[in-house]
């Protein structure tokens, strides 16, 4: 049986969108969701924390949210964990299931369409066990079932970026999907001060980019034979880029920042400026993910032949 997928749950509009991602993603993978409540105990009330408190009847009703929601879906497990940290519940579930990845929902101040980073999802984010997935507001109303089937990846040829291209990779084989590999290229902002721009060479900058096309364009080469493949490269600063990107993507999947503890989620600055804007649901992808067998969300990288999950 394929790792599990956790979805942090709490009964709110924005928790029924990381359910309806969650069980989405679930049935792509096939494999079972485990949906936890997080709540404040009497006994830890006094406890600075971010997990509500509920007495039985409330995470009754809770529970029954949830399993409304799933009457369609065979395989899963609904849990009421007790914790005033509700980032803290879903780290110990994920850890003890060894689950593929963490679903949350947007922040209630997002707007609709648009994922916004929120207090639960930004502590989970932080050196989270496995892969975390943010779905935007209001994808649980949508009339039209969720899709997962044009995956963008952003690339800049680091380790991390290989790690979220083979994950991304792995998926839109599974659904028989798009792969998007995108690089956002910002080199007068990031490496030449406003006053020297007008010194450059005038062909500089478009090298710059053909050579950044051509770097996409090997990577790219051996995933070909499998899947169909769009490489593009995105003018402006990354995050930026990839926000206005998302728009027509069904999922966009990001590497961790490229220092920190191996398989855990570290947000750098553009996977936060991008989790603080998108509009397409993102998944970041922990550093240094290992093996897994052939039932994981497994792939071979583009640079070693070395299989990659989302944990």
């Amino acid at each position: 049986m394929p790792k599990p997928i956790v979805v942090g749950f709490d009964g709110s509009e924005h928790a029924h969108d990381a359910l309806t991602l969650g069980r989405a993603l679930a049935e792509t993978l096939q494999t079972r969701l485990i949906v936890v409540n997080a709540y404040t105990p009497e006994e830890q009330l006094w406890a600075s924390g971010t997990a509500e408190p509920l007495d039985d009847e409330g995470r009754n009703r809770v529970m029954q949210e949830a399993e409304a929601e799933l009457s369609e879906h065979d395989r899963y497990e609904l849990r009421s964990e007790p914790s005033p940290s509700a980032a803290g519940a879903l780290h110990a579930v994920a850890e003890s299931e060894q689950a593929q990845v963490i679903v949350l929902g947007s922040d209630l101040r997002s707007t609709p369409r648009h994922v916004m980073l929120g207090t639960v999802t930004q502590e989970v984010l932080d050196a989270a066990p496995c892969a975390v997935l943010v779905a935007p507001a209001g994808l649980s109303t949508r009339s039209q079932p969720v899709r997962l089937t044009r995956i963008g990846v952003a690339f800049d040829h680091t380790p991390p970026a290989y790690e979220a291209l083979a994950v991304a990779r792995s998926l839109a084989g599974r659904v028989n999907g798009s792969l998007h590999i995108l690089w956002a290229v910002h080199l007068v902002a990031k490496t030449f001060p406003s006053a020297f721009v007008g010194y450059l060479d005038p062909d500089y900058l478009h090298n710059v980019r053909a050579e950044v096309d051509e770097r996409l364009q090997q990577v790219a080469a051996p995933i070909r034979e499998e899947l169909s493949v769009r490489t593009e490269v995105l003018s402006g600063s990354a995050s930026a880029a990839l926000v206005r990107r998302s728009k027509g993507l069904d999922l966009l999947v990001l590497g961790s920042r490229g220092y920190g503890p191996l398989q855990r989620v570290l947000l750098g600055s553009v996977s936060r400026g991008v989790l603080s804007g998108a509009e397409c649901p993102v998944l970041v992808v922990p550093r240094g993910i290992p093996g897994t067998d052939e039932h994981g969300l497994a792939t071979e990288a583009t640079t070693e032949p070395r299989s990659l999950s989302l944990r």
